[in-house]
């Protein structure tokens, strides 16, 4: 058992800041003189720290994206025995894993979201239009990372229609239609049953996981040569947290991009 604080340790900690592998370091303000005896005079040193939530989010992902993957095994298996009992119980615990890889992967797309968008001149006034119009997530990402990599027409049109697909599903998770709905066909376990079971099955929470991984991997090589010097440098950062988990998507599912 964790030996519980101290008053003493509470009001007394160790002194400096603990840094981690990955954690972002930063000096918001620093200043000193030399006084007219000679001596240097100066504001206390500050660190300000910063995680980037987006390679979290990827292995959140993953793990749940596995254990959706055993599920859909057991549900397979149960489907063979015609076993009804092992059956419900394989559809939810696939349902219930299925959904938070895909809300996983979701959230991972908004952190890489917000760290390029940050990093990159984005007019004042399309934020505003935005915003008053209420435009929709996908089609703000999409435009984020039209403007900030180098991608042809095509595939932009292409990303566009990913980032809608996923964020569809991610809104199915977040916001469910109340009460009853009509049910439908669970392809792989051949059952009409209800529509949860069959939006949030692993061939979804794959696709989606995987594409999310996909999406983010390769826009994070394609910045622009004389562009967004600051995006440059997170996605550098970035791709040294993503080709392990691109190499280890590989290794499980075959070749990731297509």
């Amino acid at each position: 058992m964790a030996k519980p604080m101290s008053k003493q340790d509470k009001n007394n900690p160790a002194t400096g800041v603990f840094i981690t592998k990955g954690m972002r370091v930063s000096i918001p303000q620093f200043s000193f003189r030399i006084g007219i005896n000679g001596n240097i005079e100066g504001e206390p040193l500050i660190l300000h720290t910063g995680i980037d939530l987006c390679p979290y989010w990827l292995d959140i992902a993953y793990d749940h994206l596995l254990c959706t993957e055993k599920a859909n095994d057991n549900l397979m298996r149960a489907k063979e025995l015609d076993d009804n009992e092992q059956i419900s119980n394989a559809l939810q615990a696939e349902f219930a894993s299925g959904m938070q890889a895909i809300m996983a992967s979701a959230i991972a797309m908004d952190a890489f979201y917000a760290n390029v968008k940050e990093n990159i001149d984005l007019p004042q006034n399309l934020t505003e239009t935005w915003r008053k119009k209420g435009t929709a997530r996908y089609k703000q990402t999409a435009e984020v990372l039209r403007r900030a990599f180098s991608i042809n027409q095509e595939t932009a049109r292409i990303l566009r229609e990913i980032l809608k697909q996923n964020y569809t599903f991610r809104d199915k998770a977040v916001h469910p239609p109340p009460g009853t709905t009509a049910p439908v066909l669970h392809p792989e376990l051949n059952k009409v049953t209800d529509w949860r079971y069959a939006t949030f099955r692993y061939y979804n929470a794959k696709a989606i996981v995987g594409l999310t991984l996909s999406i983010i991997a390769q826009t994070a090589t394609k910045t622009h040569e004389n562009k967004f010097k600051n995006l440059k440098i997170y996605c550098e950062s970035l791709m040294i947290s993503i080709e392990p988990k691109v190499k280890r998507w590989e290794k499980r599912y075959g070749k990731l991009f297509g």
